[in-house]
């Protein structure tokens, strides 16, 4: 028999749909070091393609940070330190439980100058390139947002939810605002009269800048309304054709749009393509008008436009093709993004950089600050401070996270492993440059049984980069294969097989692990993105394999070894195991990553998602029926893109925290236990709610004591093992009474909140 301990945790889960909106588990900190260095935000969760805001988040007068990271739809929210000449923020997710869901790009403005900002982001509908405006309001002093909902009482057939404007040709007909989802609009007061207007180029067809006026004050609406008209569809007068860095044809006549075409293009050319485009707009000069910073698609500079016309007809007249040519120019694999804010406290806006490809770009070295040296605050000199703003207090291993737990050195303290798809690294001469630097980092839990606190001790654990960049997404998973007592090592990669690593280490000792190089596990192929997980799936007594894959299905290999030799089929026993699909409908991308939880009630399986939520099952047998779903997005999570799971109890309280990876290269960290996710962070951790409970067991009556709690409104709610509210209420004083004596006997969780407080207990009913 196997002498590690198995820990049967208790899960507690989501109760309903209705709690989504607030309720979700709770969000925790844990120190971690790298090389040495404490990181402040470790569990932040990584940046890939963000994009920034300023925004007063709490209604303080003091603008905070908004970031929306395209990387999979992620809001982070951070908060102004608002220390004078110090770009110093902090992590404050509660404020991103006030969100709507968003994709590809998300603008934070205040358009009605009420005060609170307000969102212009894609629509959010597949298939659909409009843009969608949501109205920002203060709640208790917390930042929310509803849909902002147009008014076209001339057109009928226009949706209220996306922009339209009046066709300029056509009397009486209107056209929706299609911009191309690759792209970040410019969103500011271009012609100087107060009110916001809209730079993009149309989705499809044109290298033109369009310029969407919004009319609403001078047809009488005021700042409340939004009306736009496509006023001129050759904004600045200049062509930019997508062939040459950084560079655009410019126009010798303020009233003749420029045109021509790169050599040996035609006209066709152009009918049906858009070169794709990031915009800052923004008074370089101080002289009224708008220049513009631009970003495209196929390079990795940014070009500069000054503007020499009017705030009413926009002229460039001259180009900076190596912006910003009085510094470091930004040279950002691939198709970098600016964004115009004062990040240091100064009063002077300085720019923020980022890559905006999702597809491959830089992921560590991301952004880049530049500070605004310029002796007035209406001039501009920007200067590179740093290439790792915000990126650098967080764990980043570039694109793509696996974690899992295990205790490496034998210490009794839960380690972390984690894999990746690897990192960025630029083109050299004598280097081709790849995103796929992929490795096994391990972090050793340096802290107690009650206090984790982990450091990076190897980055190239078990030397698994001697593989990448031919394979790489390794994803590890440890479990006894072979019935000596210890856990070996698996290993998913992108080719769809396997590493596997055989722990010599015995029972009770550090890990002694050593490759079994058979090739029966590189041929167990998947197609795409192996993810394993090993469970004893037809309860034979001998542990099966089962893997995750990139389209979203789950593969169970049998074991038809014996106990202490496994052995396995090049193909999987069953494809389609318990019809588990977490793929995109349309797309055939899912991206599964199965993980095993002993309970009292049986073992239950969860996964992540390309979509980011977290699903459970139970009932799990070797079987292609479905498993029955417990729920679809457990604990209301989602980390955006290609989430994957792992748990353990960390401080031995019962209860597990799971930490999440994700296709940002991050980590987040929670205890899954549910908690309003609009309380600070900081606060639950600093002050929680000491209960004690007494009979406990009970089969009756149990009295709750909520110590050191003088009398203050609480609710209270019990869940059983599935998640199910067995009772739930509130109370005004700090001890109360449930009656349990209907209950079925076994383990049930009670949650209290008071204020922004809370507390987690068990209680055993016999």
């Amino acid at each position: 028999m196997a002498r590690f301990k198995i820990v049967f945790l208790v899960l507690v889960l989501a109760a309903s749909q209705a709690q989504a909106q607030v309720n979700m588990f709770k969000r925790i900190r844990v120190p971690v070091t790298l090389s040495g260095v404490s990181l402040k935000e470790p569990f932040a969760g990584g940046l890939n393609n963000p994009q920034f805001s300023p925004v007063d988040l709490n209604n303080d007068g003091v603008l905070d940070l908004v970031i929306f990271d395209r990387g999979g739809d992620v809001v982070l929210t951070y908060l102004n330190a608002n220390l004078p000449g110090q770009a110093e923020y902090h992590y404050a997710p509660e404020f991103a439980c006030n969100f709507p869901v968003m994709s590809d790009y998300a603008l934070l403005r205040d358009y009605n100058k009420d005060g609170a900002a307000d969102i212009f982001t894609a629509s959010y509908a597949p298939g659909t390139q409009e843009m969608q405006v949501y109205r920002g309001y203060f709640e208790d002093n917390m930042l929310h947002f509803k849909p902002f909902m147009f008014s076209y009482p001339a057109c009928p057939t226009c949706n209220p939810l996306y922009i339209w404007y009046p066709d300029e040709d056509q009397p009486g007909f209107w056209n929706n605002l299609p911009v191309n989802k690759t792209d970040i609009p410019g969103i500011d007061d271009v012609d100087g009269d107060g009110d916001l207007d809209i730079l993009a180029f149309p989705s499809g067809n044109s290298t033109n800048l369009w310029f969407f006026k919004n009319t609403s004050v001078e047809l009488g609406y005021g700042l409340d309304s939004l009306k736009f008209r496509a006023l001129d569809q050759c904004w600045g007068r200049f062509y930019e054709n997508g062939f040459e860095p950084c560079i655009a044809k410019l126009s010798a006549d303020p009233n003749v749009c420029a045109s021509g075409f790169a050599p040996g293009e035609v006209v066709e050319d152009r009918e049906t393509r858009h070169p794709g485009a990031t915009l800052m707009p923004y008074d370089e000069d101080g002289d009224g008008d708008k220049d513009l910073v631009f970003g495209n698609i196929s390079f990795e500079c940014l070009g500069k436009f000054t503007n020499g016309g009017t705030p009413q007809q926009a002229w460039m007249t001259a180009l900076d093709s190596v912006f910003p040519s009085n510094d470091v120019q930004v040279i950002l694999y691939n198709f970098p993004a600016a964004f115009y804010l004062d990040a240091n406290n100064d009063g002077k806006k300085d720019m923020l950089v980022s890559s905006n490809s999702k597809t491959i770009g830089e992921d560590r070295r991301n952004v880049w600050l530049y500070e605004n040296a310029a002796p007035t605050a209406n001039k501009h000199q920007f200067t590179l401070q740093t290439k790792r703003f915000l990126v650098e207090d967080m764990i980043d291993l570039g694109t793509s996270t696996h974690p899992a737990f295990a205790d490496v050195n034998a210490d009794g303290l839960m380690d972390l492993i984690v894999g990746n798809v690897g990192f960025f690294t630029p083109a050299t001469i004598n280097n081709p440059g790849t995103p796929n630097n992929a490795s096994l980092y391990y972090f050793e839990n340096v802290g107690t049984s009650t206090e984790p606190a982990f450091d990076l001790v190897n980055s190239n654990w078990l030397n698994l980069a001697q593989y990448a960049p031919n394979d790489f997404d390794f994803s590890p998973t440890f479990g006894d294969l072979d019935n000596d007592g210890d856990l070996d090592l698996l290993v998913g990669n992108n080719g769809g097989g396997l590493y596997y690593f055989r722990n010599a280490g015995g029972a009770g000792n550090p890990m002694i692990l050593e490759q079994d190089t058979d090739p029966i596990w590189i041929s167990m192929d998947v197609g795409v993105a192996s993810t394993p997980a090993i469970y004893d799936m037809d309860q034979d007594g001998k542990p099966d394999i089962i893997m995750g894959e990139r389209q979203g299905n789950l593969n169970y290999f049998k074991n038809t070894g014996t106990p202490t030799a496994p052995k396995f089929a090049n193909l999987p026993t069953l494809q389609n195991l318990g019809m588990v699909d977490t793929d995109v409908p349309g797309f055939s991308v899912g991206y599964s990553t199965p993980v095993f939880l002993p309970t009292p009630d049986g073992t239950v399986m969860i996964t992540g998602s390309q979509l980011g939520l977290i699903e459970m099952y139970s009932g799990l047998s070797a079987t292609s029926d479905s498993f029955p779903k417990i729920n679809t997005s457990w604990g209301n999570v989602d980390e955006g893109s290609r989430t994957h799971p792992a748990l353990a109890d960390l401080d031995e309280d019962g209860i597990l925290e799971m930490v999440v990876g994700n296709q940002r290269g991050g980590l987040s960290l929670f205890k899954t236990t549910m908690v309003d996710c609009t309380v600070a962070t900081k606060t639950q951790q600093s002050a929680p709610l000491k209960i004690s409970i007494a009979p406990n067991p009970a089969n009756g009556w149990v009295k709750v004591d909520i110590q050191s709690l003088v009398d203050q409104r609480t609710q209270w709610r019990v869940y059983n093992l599935l998640g199910q509210v067995m009772e739930q209420g509130t109370t005004q004083s700090s001890t109360f009474s449930v009656n349990v004596s209907a209950w079925s006997p076994g383990v049930y969780f009670m949650e209290l909140v008071s204020g922004a407080r809370q507390g987690t207990v068990k209680i055993m009913v016999k």
